[in-house]
């Protein structure tokens, strides 16, 4: 599986449209201190080492050896002792029934599909809630149409659509959802393929042998830049009691 530089990155480009997201606010409006946490998906550990002072325990997780050993170094390095990281499988997790107040998943598998969801339902408390930040079926729209594949392209039903399918599914509540749409501009082409080689926006990506469709893109830049929309879906939900 290839592995992404989901965290450390940073792309360059400048808001020029919309409003852009920011998921630590909705966890940070939605954990208390005596919550214990399951960060899904936790990545480099970013997420988990801020929320970290607002709850009791965070565990995150990630099937990334690599994503964890970052983490465990930023952890002692912040000094910060109430979070646990572990490699492990998302789809099988290591963790007694019940066992979370609270689960969370930042552009992870929480509702990737429903052996994801099935296992995040069994260790999450009665009452508990999940809570993730998703990506959308019409973000970086433009690319998708000149690779002709890409990240949920071509899309039958909307994200959020889907989501509601899946919690159904499982009988949990559905107690929040919005889409966020806002567009970027990206500095040049170069900054453009450095997003599509840390990203799986498009499957695949070879700078080599997709270049017919970079030479499309270099079209879109105008005005000094090449703007792109993004898509993020925010959505919460509550295990019946």
């Amino acid at each position: 599986m290839k592995q992404y530089n989901r965290y450390k990155f940073k792309s360059g480009a400048e808001l020029v449209k919309g409003e852009k997201p920011f998921f630590i606010e909705l966890l940070v409006k939605n954990v208390d201190k005596g919550m214990v946490v399951l960060d899904l998906g936790c990545g480099s550990g970013e997420l988990a080492l801020q929320l970290s002072r607002y709850c009791k325990k965070i565990v995150g997780i990630d099937c990334c050896a690599k994503y964890i050993k970052t983490a465990l170094k930023d952890k002692k390095n912040r000094k910060i002792s109430n979070v646990i990281f572990k490699i492990s499988d998302a789809k099988k997790l290591p963790f007694k029934n019940s066992s979370f107040d609270l689960i969370y998943s930042s552009r992870g598998p929480l509702s990737a599909n429903a052996d994801f969801l099935r296992d995040a339902f069994r260790v999450l408390k009665p009452g508990g809630l999940l809570l993730e930040e998703t990506i959308g079926e019409t973000d970086k729209i433009e690319l998708k149409r000149i690779f002709r594949r890409g990240q949920n392209f071509p899309y039958t039903f909307k994200k959020q659509t889907l989501v509601k399918k899946l919690l159904d599914k499982f009988k949990i509540e559905l107690t929040y959802l919005k889409n966020f749409v806002y567009y970027q501009k990206f500095p040049s082409l170069a900054s453009v393929v450095r997003v599509l080689e840390r990203t799986p926006i498009i499957p695949d990506f070879n700078r080599h042998q997709d270049r017919e469709s970079l030479k499309k893109i270099k079209l879109l830049d105008k005005n000094g830049g090449i703007i792109l929309r993004a898509h993020r879906l925010w959505w919460i939900g509550r295990k019946r009691k």
